[in-house]
């Protein structure tokens, strides 16, 4: 029963300590991570769905001028449409989310959500906050603009 033990806390130790590779940086993304060094700044833009993303704003920010830059998405975009496939609702966010996380590679932001349900399309703040818990999506955003303490707060069409 010990020599069983003492194989499973062996294995999980490996597991855990030996299965993580280090990320290997190219020489450019090294030097772009060294002249990031004497940058300080955050910008954090906030929209309220996937598709309101200005890419071009998150990456001029994040490469061009070197800021920690983030993306805040109030919803992942499952009450959008999908012109070409058959995904709706939940499976439809999951893809969203997925695409953004993806562009943040890209670009050099960080992705933020909240626990906002995208419903679809509304005409008033009143209709929205009907479906929303106005104070969990609030406390959502306070928590990542306490965390990420953005410089610059950029609305999308605000």
């Amino acid at each position: 029963m010990h020599i069983f033990r003492l194989f499973v806390l062996s294995f999980f130790f490996n597991l855990l300590f030996f299965s993580f590779s280090a990320q290997q940086l190219s020489g450019s993304e090294i030097y772009h991570q060294i002249k990031k060094l004497n940058v300080l700044g955050n910008v954090l833009y906030l929209a309220a769905h996937p598709d309101d993303e200005n890419t071009r704003f998150i990456s001029y920010c994040a490469n061009e001028k070197l800021l920690n830059t983030g993306y805040l998405s109030l919803t992942r975009g499952d009450g959008g449409q999908n012109l070409i496939g058959t995904e709706i609702r939940e499976e439809l966010g999951i893809i969203r989310t997925q695409e953004l996380l993806s562009a943040r590679r890209v670009d050099g932001g960080q992705q933020f959500f909240t626990r906002a349900n995208d419903f679809g399309y509304s005409k008033t703040p009143e209709e929205t906050l009907k479906i929303w818990d106005k104070e969990k999506i609030l406390s959502d955003v306070v928590w990542v603009i306490r965390n990420f303490r953005p410089d610059l707060d950029s609305l999308s069409f605000s």
